[in-house]
């Protein structure tokens, strides 16, 4: 007997557990819970260079976990998380093997293009159905999978949001003429970034823009002194960086030992939202904007995550990277949730339940919707641009924060 939960055995046992409930139960609302739990595995990176955001990631799913249990489980059983580090491509195949051996019927994840790519394709083979949360290259969902889902963004939506910052803030805010623009691109080369960056060219192609300089470096760079020479030398008005937390600081390092800068960055890469990258970096990050899934908000339903994350952690939230994966659990296990008798016996069940979600922007907690494409990439959701401001990360889409102005410049 196989010790695993595939799709089969996973709708199976919610429509069981369903089924088991006395009618009078169900209908007070108050279903017993099954003996076995519901086990969810996770895979995140929680050694290496993205251990901070993967620890992020997962503190999101550990909170959305928490409220579906709180609120009954789902289909009336209680949730399991599990989790598997994975630093590399290689280390995933392992991570599904592991995480399959220990009974998980649904794996979510991972925050690292790289990782997506090779977790994905072992959780397809393994008939084990795959979310990824936050990972962001766009061939992630070109591959035909049956059981994989997207619910955050993709690279080819950051690179539209970078585009609107400049020519809806910077270019007029300047004064300055599409062509005039003196634009560098710099980004690491791995997965994620490289993703971005052949996104961004092609939106700068459309629209007319001109890519002065197209600067990639390889992933385990130390030193960026060359890059920023030859950004120095061309005088570059606006350097767009995607790359991993340690680039960025690298990338200040040496904007530090050059004595220059340009008139404004862009930061498209997973270190740019982090609160440790400002401690860091003090007020040398003052200025720079920020293209990335929705922050946190003052009010509303992600300021109640926030306030359960500061109750777990007793540390307010380090980036946007636990909420952008809170909603994205949460959405998958209501979706099982509501699924209950009529799951049924089908494999495909869960995607099938998935693909028929419509709900608008505004329905989940960070302000996006949920509606998948044939090829299962979420399509109500949005980037936002957001600046650092007197050391705080702040939202400067006058659609979103009309109150909070832009800076037009470093410092």
């Amino acid at each position: 007997m196989k010790p695993c939960l595939s799709r089969r055995a996973l709708i199976a046992g919610l429509a069981a557990s369903s089924a088991a409930v006395p009618a009078v139960a169900r209908a007070a609302g108050k279903q017993p819970a099954p003996d076995l739990p519901l086990v969810v595995g996770s895979i995140f990176p929680f050694s290496g260079p993205l251990a901070l955001v993967g620890d992020e990631a997962f503190r999101g799913v550990t909170l959305a976990v928490d409220a579906i249990n709180g609120a009954g489980g789902v289909g009336g059983a209680m949730v399991r998380l599990l989790h598997q580090d994975a630093v590399a491509s290689a280390d995933a195949e392992g991570a599904v093997k592991a995480l399959v051996a220990k009974g998980a019927g649904l794996i979510l994840g991972t925050g690292s293009s790289a990782l997506s790519f090779a977790a994905s394709a072992a959780s397809e083979l393994a008939n084990i159905d795959f979310i990824e949360l936050d990972a962001s290259a766009d061939a992630i969902t070109t591959r035909g999978f049956k059981g994989l889902f997207r619910t955050g963004l993709n690279a080819s939506l950051i690179a539209d949001q970078c585009l609107r910052a400049l020519t809806g803030m910077l270019l007029p805010g300047w004064h300055l003429a599409l062509d005039k623009l003196k634009l560098v691109l710099l980004f690491d080369e791995g997965a994620s970034d490289g993703s971005f960056a052949a996104a961004m060219l092609k939106v700068c192609q459309n629209a007319g823009l001109p890519v002065l300089l197209s600067i990639g470096y390889a992933r385990d760079a130390m030193d960026l002194t060359a890059q920023v020479g030859r950004m120095k030398r061309a005088a570059a008005d606006v350097v767009i960086h995607a790359g991993q937390p340690n680039d960025v600081l690298a990338f200040y390092q040496a904007l530090e030992a050059a004595a220059w800068r340009p008139r404004m960055i862009i930061g498209a890469g997973s270190g740019y939202g982090l609160g440790a990258t400002s401690y860091a970096l003090g007020k040398a990050l003052e200025g720079t904007m920020v293209v990335a899934p929705p922050l946190y908000a003052a009010q509303g339903a992600s300021a109640s995550i926030a306030a359960a994350y500061m109750r777990r952690y007793a540390v307010p939230p380090r980036g946007a990277e636990s909420l952008t994966c809170y909603v994205g659990t949460d959405l998958v296990l209501r979706t099982l949730d509501e699924m209950g008798d009529k799951a049924g016996d089908k494999p495909a069940a869960l995607p099938a339940a998935l693909a028929k979600l419509n709900l608008p922007a505004g329905a989940l907690a960070n302000g996006w919707g949920a509606g998948f494409s044939p090829a299962g990439q979420n399509q109500p959701v949005f980037a936002t641009t957001q600046q650092w401001q007197d050391g705080a990360l702040k939202t400067i889409d006058v659609t979103i924060t009309p109150h909070v102005g832009a800076k037009l410049s470093l410092g």
